[in-house]
């Protein structure tokens, strides 16, 4: 049966508040008790004054001594006994809930922020995830610059090897070869002059012709045709060159 303004619950449920249970039966009767719907660090908190508020209402609650040797099931069996089935309560009254109640307040708020937070992190650590993959290139970028890097460094260093390899080389190509063909030349224009005049000839009429050769008063015998040698006159106007 239940009163106005209180209700009748299982002395098993009482029982069970006293042991320090949570099960469905504790949480009905802790919400009835504050008048509210209690998260389970509330409940937690509301147990603690419930429990003294019962001692103080009903003095036989406080032999409810559970020991925990002792086997749940045959504890409440021998204190429904000795305690009834049922017992009727009455809600905790209104100025020992003010107080509480504002704890309780701070408790819901403290947990609806901790939920926003959590959602928050949840979300940050979603775009972390999508963003994964972009900080492997950027790695993988980090990597072709430190290559990048090392390549022109490389290149820094043949360019500076090849300066100076060019700063070594005494003479230009063209001048190389006007060298060669001044030497050339000059050794033509000694190997003919040490030929003797008669053996030039070949000797008999054709020597004393060429002995005679000398007498000419313009030279032409002597020096050789521009056509004579390996091409054009030589630096030094020989008639021998290239």
């Amino acid at each position: 049966m239940s009163e106005e303004g209180r209700r009748v619950f299982k002395m098993e449920a009482i029982l069970a508040l006293f042991a320090g249970k949570s099960d469905d039966s504790v949480s009905e009767l802790l919400g009835y008790l504050s008048q509210r719907d209690l998260s389970a660090a509330q409940e937690a908190f509301v147990s603690t004054l419930a429990k003294a508020w019962l001692y103080s209402q009903h003095q036989p609650f406080m032999e409810c001594a559970y020991n925990e040797n002792t086997i749940y099931s045959e504890w409440i069996r021998s204190e429904v006994k000795r305690l009834g089935d049922n017992v009727s309560l009455a809600p905790l009254p209104e100025d020992e809930m003010a107080k509480v109640n504002l704890v309780l307040d701070t408790l819901s708020g403290n947990a609806e922020t901790i939920a926003e937070q959590k959602e928050t992190i949840a979300g940050l650590e979603a775009k972390v995830a999508e963003l994964e993959p972009y900080k492997e290139l950027e790695k993988k970028v980090a990597e072709l610059e430190k290559k990048v890097g090392q390549l022109e460094e490389k290149n820094t260093e043949l360019n500076t090897a090849a300066a100076e390899y060019a700063g070594k080389i005494p003479v230009a190509e063209g001048e190389i070869n006007t060298t060669i063909k001044d030497i050339v030349t000059k050794a033509l224009k000694d190997a003919v002059a040490s030929v003797p005049l008669g053996a030039a000839a070949g000797g008999g009429e054709g020597g004393e012709a060429a002995a005679a050769a000398p007498e000419a008063d313009d030279g032409s015998t002597a020096a050789p045709p521009d056509d004579f040698g390996f091409g054009s006159s030589g630096s030094d106007g020989g008639g021998f060159g290239f």
